[in-house]
């Protein structure tokens, strides 16, 4: 009997202490959430917003909506992107109140989130629930963490429609996805695929357009650095884009790359720069064909205004109607030109025809504001000098001549 007893009296602190871990990681899930909301709100053109945040004792279920600030005019606004997702949050240290959900993860740790579209929050979320068949379009499950760091695997299902709106077929072999995310958002890194996508038009007076896509990635390695910047190195990646009316090829590109867009390495313990490459190993355009590649890089720019600008960034649209805030703007502006930006530019191509390189170097400085604002060709003084240079082969400038 004693026995009976102290096991009955084992197993109810056991219970005793789960129920108060579970409620635990409840309050800990949805501080985890409004910090996501407030970080995810620093971008000025999406706006994150609370619809229903329902907190239980094993579990809580919360609805977001996503609102993407486009420009107020025309085709744009009237076709309203915004949505909303859904959330549902198994609470740790182990997510039993979502045993029965399918590919939910059973793992020791936070929290365990599984995020879906609301399929009635807008009219494409309804269409494309109804393309796939009740199927969920997107589902992302998300491990977090006893200190708030997160591993979400994103999928989407394959899709194949045929006959909707200006599409005639849509062919889509779904997406993968893997991101990590350290506690307080401060690296993330991951990588999403795609393995093909193809599109045809209706077929209009001069034939239907057919758009071809094959092995897309994203790659992403970033973390937070000096002046609270997002250092790092992203790219993305397609093996081929094709576009094309009936058999005539109107543009292909093979392995296009582009790297480094919107991210910045640290140049010195003051400054930062960004570089972006983009190039192709074989693009035909309208029969001609070759290589080629362009980059951008910035350079010499300091790291402590850099981080401001940012922040005065978040603060937009208001910003922009805001006389003290323009003001903030115009400081930061020259604070930047303090340092002496640089700006690069460098383009090549290889022909059939022949060979081009090109560079472009522009050096900035401070000026005047004042005097440029009563004379706008003042603002020409920002810069400070400036250098152009291109090289091409004779076969290609005789070709380039005869056209």
């Amino acid at each position: 009997m004693n026995k009976l007893v102290s096991g009955a009296i084992v197993i109810a602190v056991l219970a005793a202490g789960y129920t108060g871990a579970a409620y635990w990681s409840g309050t800990q899930a949805e501080r985890w959430y409004q910090d996501a909301l407030a970080e995810g709100s620093k971008n000025p053109n999406v706006k994150l917003t609370t619809v229903r945040y329902e907190r239980g004792l094993f579990a809580s279920h919360s609805v977001t909506r996503v609102q993407l600030v486009l420009p107020d005019s025309g085709e744009l606004k009237e076709a309203d992107p915004s949505f909303s997702i859904r959330q549902d949050i198994y609470h740790g240290p182990l997510p039993l109140a979502g045993r029965n959900v399918p590919n939910l993860p059973m793992n020791w740790g936070g929290a365990v989130i599984r995020a879906t579209l609301d399929p009635e929050s807008s009219a494409w979320t309804r269409e494309l629930s109804k393309q796939y068949s009740g199927q969920e379009p997107l589902v992302a499950i998300s491990q977090v963490g006893f200190d708030g760091a997160s591993d979400t695997r994103i999928v989407m299902p394959p899709l194949t429609v045929s006959n909707v709106g200006d599409l005639q077929n849509l062919k889509f072999s779904g997406l993968q996805g893997q991101f990590q995310v350290a506690p307080k958002a401060t690296a993330v890194r991951g990588k999403m695929a795609v393995v093909s996508l193809e599109m045809d038009g209706k077929a209009a007076a001069d034939g239907n357009t057919q758009v071809k896509l094959s092995n897309l990635s994203v790659d992403l390695n970033q973390r937070k650095g000096d002046f609270d910047l997002m250092l790092g190195e992203s790219s993305f990646k397609i093996g081929e884009v094709r576009v094309q009316e009936q058999a005539a090829a109107l543009f292909v590109a093979t392995n296009l790359t582009m790297t480094g867009i919107g991210a910045l390495n640290p140049q010195d313990p003051k400054q930062v720069s960004g570089e972006a490459v983009i190039k192709a190993d074989q693009i035909t355009v309208n029969g001609r064909s070759g290589s080629g590649s362009l980059r951008m890089a910035l350079r010499n720019l300091d790291g402590a205004t850099i981080g401001k600008l940012q922040q005065w960034q978040q603060k937009l649209p208001g910003a922009l109607e805001n006389p003290q805030a323009l003001d903030e703007l115009l400081n930061l502006v020259k604070a930047l030109l303090q340092g002496k930006p640089e700006y690069l530019l460098e383009t090549q191509a290889k022909l059939a025809e022949g060979e081009w390189q090109g560079k472009l170097v522009l050096n900035f400085q401070d000026f005047d504001v004042m005097s440029a604002m009563q004379n706008p060709m003042g603002f020409l003084a920002a810069l400070e000098k400036g250098l152009a240079d291109m090289t091409v082969s004779k076969a290609l400038l005789e070709t380039e001549l005869k056209r």
